[in-house]
């Protein structure tokens, strides 16, 4: 039910195309039923060989009430009519021939016209859920937090993304079979219940076995089809996994292994997709099986109600009755097979519905708005622990506004993650951070995270111009800011060099520049719009000495007078920090100048001497 009324919300956005979709769909259908109609006096008109046969359907009509046998006396009336008013029996017989297949012809072009229609109009609902879809599953995406990420692979919310929105998709095309199909069956039962009562309910009685062979085959089906797109997600990760470290798995010569891995991954999803696409396959002949055995069994019944004069039913009426019937056959088969692709439409739809109902947590966008702090930013008692494994225990920190706080320790130590718990990227699990004496859990997430610049030592920039990643959130700035930032972090002269300056496309990645550059551009992208806050996560460490040099100069002049969070391993560029916290295993074990840490002789001490530090 859940994922019923998550498909009407969407469709709630096209009530009104959905609306001339049924409409147009039942006059369709019903051309169908009198297309179909109209076989009957066709084959009464051909097989009617004298004059006497059928100009005694000159008299009025003995039959009373709406039936079949007062239509077929009205059909052969107006065969009598059309017949006996020509100059012979054969021209008469031509003249009606003619006017009957015009009729045929129009009703068929009446009944593919509107269907068409209702497809057309049903082309905005059916793309318009999925675009909505994927809008919704891509904002999702976006505003999970970051701590998400951490235990869903990247291939996986790929393959939700392209093939379970694309398999939803799918289903809508079975939607709309299931829309129709019904109409139609509908439609052609009460056909059938007209013609004859007896006939129809044998075919109500043998129908239910395709229904009871095709839910065996649906439910294995399910299963199936959720394994198989779990494998996809696999697989997909191998393949982002790969091209991340492209460079690495050559430079190891491991090609070969990475091959066989990702084979034996899309060997198990090409075992999947076997299993899946024959359990689909099957249901279809094994409904038309069944179909054609029903409708064998109701032409045996039917002739042999035929021969039996008491009971009136003409041949030409059977013929009109197994057409209804075969008419009913084809949406059958329809509804069954939408039934299946449904079915693995559903298995996409809880994988998206996954991310859809994922807790956002510290992602809400409630909250105190805010745009600058006063004062300080302190770290009461905080704890905070990935699953069960506590990482960060009970530290209190001030960061006072206009100071420059370095992290060190060794790898694992909690620094990044301290860091990271400011602009509320995780929720701290216990205790509480303040700026200006303002909870950040009451801040609203939007504001607080405008107050931080963030450089990482991996170089984030987006296959785009260099406009476009300084500019990254930010509208209306002018030439002058982008090159003031950029002069600032060392970075203009060669944003100058590049081909078509700062509207350059600088490839995935940034891979058209060199590391240096790549990072200076972080820099003047983090600057260029202005935070009070700057969190430096080991922004040098990549770098090779000149480019270190360059990055260097350029943070010292975006922290003068700034409040800067430093992270970092190589020493030296933290010296004249105004404190410096040491922490190992979550906990602040040091504090102080790099003088008074040093003379103290202590972890920081040993750090220093291991970096030939003084």
């Amino acid at each position: 039910m859940g994922r019923l009324r998550l498909l009407l919300k969407y469709l709630a956005d096209y009530k009104g195309y959905f609306t001339l979709n049924v409409v147009f769909n039942l006059i369709g259908v019903a051309f169908t039923l009198i297309g179909i109609s109209s076989m009957m006096p066709l084959i009464e008109l051909l097989f009617k060989t004298d004059n006497d046969s059928i100009l005694k359907f000159l008299q009025p009509n003995p039959h009373e009430g709406f039936s079949r046998k007062y239509l077929e006396y009205e059909v052969n009336h107006w065969f009598a009519n059309s017949i006996s008013e020509a100059s012979s029996f054969i021209e008469g017989k031509k003249k009606t021939l003619f006017i009957v297949c015009l009729f045929i012809a129009i009703s068929f072009f009446l009944k593919n016209l509107f269907l068409y229609l209702a497809t057309f109009f049903l082309a905005p609902v059916r793309n318009g859920i999925i675009a909505n879809l994927r809008n919704d599953v891509y904002k999702k995406m976006l505003n999970l937090p970051v701590s998400y990420y951490t235990d869903e692979r990247k291939g996986d919310l790929m393959s939700k993304m392209s093939n379970d929105v694309m398999q939803v998709e799918s289903g809508m095309i079975a939607l709309q079979r299931f829309l129709r199909e019904p109409i139609q069956v509908i439609i052609f039962l009460g056909g059938l219940f007209f013609i004859s009562p007896k006939l129809t309910l044998v075919v109500l009685l043998l129908l239910p076995l395709s229904a009871l062979f095709v839910s065996i085959i649906g439910k294995g089906l399910k299963r199936t089809s959720k394994k198989a797109q779990g494998q996809l997600g696999r697989v997909l990760s191998v393949v982002e996994e790969s091209l991340t470290a492209i460079k690495l798995i050559k430079g190891f010569a491991a090609e070969l292994k990475f091959i066989e891995s990702f084979k034996k991954y899309n060997k198990r999803f090409y075992d999947l997709r076997n299993r899946q696409i024959r359990k689909s396959s099957a249901s279809s002949p094994i409904s038309e099986t069944v179909g054609i055995s029903v409708f064998a069994v109701v032409m045996w019944i039917g002739g042999n109600i035929v021969f039996d004069d008491n009971d009136g039913l003409r041949g030409a009426t059977l013929v009109t009755f197994l057409m209804y019937m075969w008419g009913l056959l084809s949406p059958v088969k329809a509804i069954i097979g939408a039934i299946n692709t449904l079915q693995v439409s559903m298995v996409s739809m809880d994988r998206l519905d996954d991310i859809l109902k994922a807790d956002e947590k510290n992602e809400t966008k409630g909250g105190v708005l805010i745009s600058d702090f006063s004062k300080e930013i302190k770290l009461k008692n905080v704890r905070f622990k990935y699953e069960n494994e506590e990482v960060i225990k009970g530290v209190n920190l001030v960061i006072p506004k206009g100071k420059t706080i370095a992290l060190v320790g060794h790898s694992g130590s909690g620094k990044s993650t301290l860091a990271d718990l400011v602009p509320r990227f995780y929720s701290v699990s216990d205790g509480a951070i303040f700026i200006d004496n303002q909870n950040i859990n009451e801040v609203n997430v939007q504001s607080l995270r405008k107050l931080t610049g963030i450089v990482t030592q991996d170089s984030i920039l987006f296959n785009d111009s260099v406009r476009n990643n300084l500019s990254l959130g930010t509208e209306g700035l002018s030439e002058t800011q982008l090159f003031e930032a950029l002069s600032v972090a060392n970075a203009k002269e060669f944003v100058m060099q590049l081909d078509n300056g700062i509207d350059t496309i600088i490839g995935e990645g940034g891979g058209k520049l060199s590391g240096g550059q790549r990072q200076r551009l972080c820099i003047a992208r983090a600057i260029l719009h202005n935070p009070p806050l700057l969190i430096l996560d080991e922004a040098t460490s990549a770098l090779d000495t000149q480019s270190e040099k360059l990055v260097q100069e350029a943070l010292q002049k975006v922290m003068n007078g700034r409040t800067a969070l430093v992270i970092a391993h190589r020493l030296s560029t933290i010296k004249n920090a105004d404190q410096i916290v040491v922490m190992d295993e979550g906990e602040i074990i040091e504090q102080g100048s790099h003088n008074e840490l040093y003379d103290r002789k202590g972890h920081y001490y040993s750090l220093c001497t291991l970096q030939e530090l003084n």
